[in-house]
């Protein structure tokens, strides 16, 4: 069923990317909002930035760009699979835009509008895809970080070790210690730095078409493994 939702466009425009099918039209007014009552998701996929936040970048190729490439590779081969997917943009806009919290910096807006969509699709892990910059040209690779304890750690190494695999390198996951979507969401969640854009070798593999295919590829051999040890969504 396909719902509408005064509450918020952002919630809208991504259960236009990952309901499939036509139903009936729900208009529900603001004074009485509820979620829809949506099955729990698998993977929310959420692309970083957007709009007039562009996030790093490198000899004129943003970090929005780039992410919302790899979310759309992502949810793609997660939808092949069959894995019940969502992904918080399809296109290049910013989800503040669509925020009701107009009191409050654009930033904390885009934020809000992200937990919105997972608190309202509840998925069992919310991956939060982003491209990371150095002022050291030598750093390189991919770096995931986790904030709380438990399942997201678990998740954090099972895809920090696919990653490594690819890149042929040995990074440790890194534990946050103030990312508000982490400390908010209650479902497992980690933030991706896929590669750094400072890094002439990371860029030239985060920029080509099969490359990134390859580093998709092995998150969803990470998820397929987590979701194998994990399938349930309990904490």
């Amino acid at each position: 069923m396909l719902y509408f939702l005064r509450f918020s466009k952002s919630l809208i425009k991504v259960i236009f990317a990952i309901i499939l099918f036509v139903g009936a039209y729900i208009s529900l007014p603001e004074s009485s909002f509820a979620y829809p009552n949506l099955a729990p998701y698998d993977v929310i996929i959420d692309v970083g930035h957007g709009g007039v936040d562009g996030g790093t970048s490198a000899d004129g190729i943003l970090e929005k760009d780039l992410n919302l490439t790899f979310g759309k590779e992502l949810y793609s081969e997660l939808k092949k699979k069959s894995y019940r997917v969502g992904i918080t943009r399809i296109h290049d806009y910013a989800l503040s835009d669509d925020s009701p919290y107009h009191n409050i910096s654009r930033h904390n807006q885009d934020l809000k509008q992200r937990k919105m969509i997972a608190d309202a699709l509840k998925p069992k892990v919310f991956l939060s895809l982003h491209m990371n910059w150095s002022k050291s040209s030598e750093r390189r690779g991919p770096v995931v970080i986790y904030q709380a304890s438990g399942r997201s750690f678990h998740l954090a190494q099972i895809v920090q070790q696919h990653l490594n695999d690819y890149f042929d390198l040995h990074k440790t996951p890194i534990r946050g210690k103030h990312y508000f979507l982490m400390q908010k969401l209650e479902m497992p969640s980690l933030i991706m730095e896929l590669g750094y854009v400072s890094n002439n070798e990371d860029l030239q593999l985060l920029t080509d078409e099969k490359s990134q295919r390859q580093i998709v590829a092995a998150i969803v051999r990470a998820i397929d493994e987590y979701l194998f040890i994990y399938p349930s969504d309990l904490p």
